[in-house]
This record gives C-alpha cells, structure tokens and sequence, in this order.
C-alpha cells in the first residue's frame, strides 16, 4: 500500500476510535439527564432550531424514519417532546421540544461543554476551525455516496 492509501486507512480509523470515545462520553452524559441514547441527545439538538418533521429530523441526523419514529416515541414517553399532525400536510408528523426537553438540552450543552473543554482546549482556534471544515467536507462526501 502507497502512502496516500495509508494515510487514508488511518484516517478512517482513527475516526472510529474518536468516534468510539465520543460514543462512551455521550453515553455518560445523557444517562445523567434520564436519556437511553446519544441519538436522543442528536434529536433534542436538531429540534433547538424549532419543529421539525419526522423526515426532516431523519435527514438532520442521518436515521432512517422507522427508527426516528421509534426514537422520537421513547423521547415522546419520557416527556421530552411533542409530536402533532402538520396543518399544512396530514401526512406529516411534527416533533417540538417540551419544557422538559428544552431544559434537558440546555444541561447537556452545560455538560457538553465542560466535557469538551477537556481535550478541544487543547487546539488552537486556527485547529479547530481547519478540522471542523475537514469534517464537514467529509460528511458532505459520504452523502453523496
């Protein structure tokens, strides 16, 4: 294997052991706020900007509609949001965050926050925009596919 393969080999994995890492700290986190799952913490995220449809929340968080409707009844249940039929589409189903839900996100930003500053800190600014860029790149790339 050339170098360019190599290089590219070693920047699929290590991608999945931060993935990995991210993984077990987001565990952590959302456990601490009554969530079974980081995804959960991905669905509160993307409905921060206001509500959402079911597709529109699978397309934000990359989940296909069978296991966002299933992940949205568990947050459902558990308070953390609404869902109610679009006036302008009865086909569509709308998902808003609850207070419950707001104040869940809020705390996990706080902890978020806190968590990141642990190893991000350790970047510079000039760092950290280079690889945001360089992981949005690669995220656009993988859609594509």
């Amino acid at each position: 294997m050339n170098n360019d393969g190599q290089l590219h080999e070693s920047v699929v994995v290590n991608l999945f052991r931060c993935s990995n890492l991210l993984e077990r700290i987001g565990r952590k986190l959302v456990s601490e706020v009554g969530l079974t799952s980081v995804h959960q913490w991905f669905i509160l995220s993307a409905l921060s900007g206001g509500d959402l449809s079911l597709k529109q929340l699978g397309l934000n968080t990359h989940v296909t509609k069978q296991n966002m409707t299933g992940m949205v009844e568990r947050l459902k249940m558990g308070g953390f949001v609404v869902t109610y039929d679009d006036a302008g589409d009865k086909r569509s189903t709308l998902v808003r965050l609850t207070e419950l839900g707001k104040d869940t996100l809020a705390t996990l930003e706080r902890f978020g926050t806190l968590s990141d500053r642990a190893c991000i800190d350790r970047l510079r600014l000039e760092e950290l925009a280079s690889f945001n860029g360089c992981l949005l790149k690669l995220i656009d790339n993988m859609n594509e596919d």
